[in-house]
């Protein structure tokens, strides 16, 4: 099962702190543009214009959408088995072998 979760961001700060709304501005003679604004960003544009509707809410993720890591699922190759996970590069060494690799080196 794979779970997908869209985080809107403001496109002017970023921050995924503050909440943001999807607004759709449309300059005069102009082409609509739609932007996602937190409070603090959309309060320059309100002071000027006054109080601004939403846009309407469509369920397409937002270009700005982060995407989220997934939850870990085993995935199967063509063959039906599960592919191996590769050896580790780090050989694994007991105390014992560590010490003597030690003593050797100095020595030299």
């Amino acid at each position: 099962m794979d779970v997908t979760i869209t985080v809107r961001v403001c496109d002017v700060c970023e921050r995924r702190d503050r909440p943001a709304i999807r607004y759709t501005l449309t300059p005069e003679n102009g082409t609509a543009k739609t932007r996602d604004l937190c409070a603090v960003d959309v309060a320059p544009v309100e002071k000027l214009f006054g109080p601004l509707e939403e846009a309407e809410a469509d369920d397409s993720p937002s270009s700005k959408a982060k995407p989220v890591k997934k939850a870990a699922t085993a995935k199967k190759v063509a063959s039906g088995t599960v592919p191996r996970r590769r050896a580790s590069r780090t050989p694994v060494m007991t105390m014992e072998q560590i010490e003597k690799m030690k003593a050797g080196s100095s020595e030299s």
